[in-house]
């Protein structure tokens, strides 16, 4: 019963990280009056930010679809070569790309000040975990490696969050859309209690886990 729960939750993961990386390749059409480039005309002309937009949802995507298969070891074992790459690809993605051009994007954000100070929290506490991550199985730590890389991916699922909370609080709340922007910018912290909490539960399988790979 507990591995019909377990393998219930990924699929569920998985399908929002498919739904998540789906929506940001469709920028790639490069047509800028689509979707969120609507609200975004006066700043097509700054052609940083606009580079900036497309790295930040290149490697977000890539840091999505390449973090979850490397939680399951019948699909990348974990002393493999192949777990290792693909491992430096997710933490490349987001320490070198997504989280410092998600710095940069937080200054323009919808919703005033508080929304900014959001976002650039949200990106700190992505890149954060993912150091630790990166920190901790150069280490040999494999322990810490696991639960950081948890943390991690928790985060990097955040924007699922983002999407998901958006029309909540347009269309079921009735916020005004400013109010929405700004309090959407701080849902990731939904995404740090969901790491701790199955880090909580979810000890007694790490422990199998760190029995079979060490």
């Amino acid at each position: 019963m507990r591995n019909i729960i377990f393998y219930s939750l990924w699929l569920i993961v998985i399908f929002f990280a498919l739904y998540l990386s789906s929506i940001a390749l469709s920028y790639f059409s490069f047509d800028l009056n689509y979707g969120f480039l609507k609200a975004k005309q006066h700043l097509l002309h700054n052609k940083l930010w606009l580079v900036f937009f497309f790295i930040h949802l290149l490697f977000g995507a890539i840091a999505t679809l390449s973090g979850w298969p490397l939680f399951f070891s019948r699909l990348v074992a974990f002393k493999s070569v192949w777990h290792k790459r693909i491992g430096k690809l997710y933490i490349y993605s987001i320490l070198l790309f997504t989280g410092p051009t998600g710095l940069y994007l937080a200054f323009f954000a919808e919703g005033g000040k508080w929304a900014t100070l959001g976002f650039l929290l949200m990106s700190f506490a992505w890149m954060l975990p993912t150091y630790m991550a990166f920190y901790t199985i150069m280490n040999k730590n494999l322990r810490g490696h696991y639960r950081w890389m948890i943390r991690s991916y928790c985060m990097t699922l955040s924007g699922v969050t983002l999407r998901l909370f958006m029309p909540f609080g347009s269309r079921i709340v009735l916020w005004e859309e400013e109010t929405t922007y700004m309090i959407s910018s701080y849902v990731f912290i939904l995404n740090i209690i969901l790491g701790e909490i199955i880090l909580y539960f979810n000890k007694d399988q790490q422990e199998n886990l760190f029995n079979l790979i060490e």
